[in-house]
């Protein structure tokens, strides 16, 4: 019995380490496209994902799951007016793989980033244009700098800006103290 117990509190705990450590992204659990439907994300316990597509009344259209893979974590969804919808999934080292899902929720294609040391992906979000472009952004753990990755709608890498430190203040957080 106290081993099992033992197990049990040595599971807890890797469990909260992971937790506190690559579990700071903020992203989307839904996404609307511009054909009104809307994306659902539903995280599986075992870590897998069950995505859903809506009508613009919310009514049921379809779904599709993916996973559970080794080592990655769901993170959540953003999605485009070109009607695909984009998957954050975070591995435990750190590093990130974003997919393009179509609009029928269909895998097309992926791209990694990362990992970067002293980095966390802290948001993904798309713009409302039909440009369908992406926002990938990291924050650094150690003094709240942030760099924004400017990704096509195929994944690919445009350009990325450092924004950052700046002395008070963090980013989408809140500072105590000095």
């Amino acid at each position: 019995m106290r081993q099992m117990c033992r197990q049990l509190l040595l599971a807890a705990a890797a469990v909260i380490s992971v937790f506190v450590t690559v579990q700071p992204v903020l992203a989307q659990s839904s996404g609307v496209g511009c054909d009104g439907n809307t994306r659902l994300l539903w995280k599986g316990t075992n870590q897998s994902i069950n995505l859903w597509k809506l009508d613009s009344n919310l009514n049921y259209l379809g779904s599709h799951v993916y996973g559970p893979y080794a080592g990655y974590l769901p993170q959540g969804i953003t999605t485009a007016c070109n009607n695909d919808t984009y998957v954050l999934w975070l591995r435990t080292d750190g590093l990130v793989t974003l997919w393009q899902v179509d609009a029928n929720l269909n895998y097309v294609t992926q791209q990694n980033y990362g990992p970067l040391l002293g980095w966390l992906p802290e948001s993904l979000s798309v713009d409302t244009t039909s440009n369908s472009t992406l926002r990938l952004i990291w924050r650094n753990i150690s003094n709240g700098a942030v760099t924004i990755y400017y990704l096509q709608p195929n994944l690919s890498l445009v350009k990325s800006v450092t924004y950052g430190p700046y002395p008070g203040f963090g980013f989408g957080t809140v500072v105590i103290g000095n």
